[in-house]
């Protein structure tokens, strides 16, 4: 891959032109937290359908949405993400192909759709900052989510987020999914965010939706399975880790309702 700083630098000289169009990030958050540094962050979690078993599991899909303001015209960094989603909410990984994340350091979304199609679990957008001299440029890219080799005999969930525009960057973050079981929680995702330009940009939303449907032992199955609890609300949290060391820790809750059938 070529050079980043070569790269920057001839995008300053071609690319001298108004900051590209940002995507649309889909999904929505609860309100956001602001830390000292200026940063304010929040994190949406929807599960759907909206109709799950009562005492029963049901098949479902997850969408994760954060999003990062700050008063400064490029925020401080995350650094590391910790997801908690509700209790009622489990994952199921067996008879899924796995992907070692090193295979998918530096390549376009097309290369690790090659490398590792099988163990693809999701999908999603996200869009972050990069100052280059005195422009700032808004990166759109494309997220794709996959099976991880597990860690320590706990799932691994890998977002591979690439973009071309203005400049062609990819972010691999992975991390465990581990049970908290605690304060109404259950499984907990803990992500590490790698830096863009050594920190001089930032990622600023980040959306992810994970719909794996397929068959185990010739049964269906599927990666995100709920229930619904009878208070109807099912809920979640991140803490969110900053480079200059401030921290943030958003909720959001969601209703359901209850299939009383299951």
């Amino acid at each position: 891959m070529r050079n980043r700083s070569f790269l920057i630098a001839g995008l300053a000289a071609v690319v001298a032109v108004a900051i590209a169009a940002s995507a649309a990030i889909a999904g929505s958050t609860g309100a956001g937290i602001t830390t000292p540094d200026g940063n304010t962050q929040s994190v949406g979690v929807l599960i759907t359908p909206k109709k799950l078993g009562k005492k029963t599991y049901t098949a479902a899909n997850l969408e994760a949405t954060t999003r990062l303001t700050s008063t400064q015209p490029v925020p401080s960094p995350t650094v590391r993400v910790v997801l908690d989603f509700d209790k009622n909410a489990k994952i199921f990984t067996k008879g899924i192909p796995t992907c070692n994340p090193a295979k998918l350091q530096n390549t376009s979304t097309e290369v690790a759709k090659q490398q590792c199609g099988k163990a693809i679990i999701g999908s999603g957008t996200a869009k972050a900052l990069l100052p280059v001299g005195s422009t700032i440029y808004s990166i759109n890219a494309a997220v794709t989510a996959f099976n991880g080799v597990p860690k320590g005999g706990k799932p691994v969930i890998i977002l591979h987020t690439y973009s071309t525009t203005p400049i062609q960057t990819t972010l691999v973050l992975y991390g465990p999914v581990t049970n908290y079981n605690k304060e109404g929680y259950g499984p907990r995702l803990d992500l590490t965010v790698p830096l863009i330009a050594g920190g001089q940009g930032a990622l600023t939303d980040f959306n992810v939706k994970i719909s794996k449907k397929y068959k185990y032992k010739g049964q269906p199955v599927s990666f995100i399975s709920a229930k619904c609890p009878n208070s109807g609300k099912l809920k979640s949290r991140g803490k969110f880790t900053f480079l200059d060391g401030q921290s943030s820790t958003p909720k959001s809750t969601q209703t359901c309702t209850q299939n009383k059938k299951k």
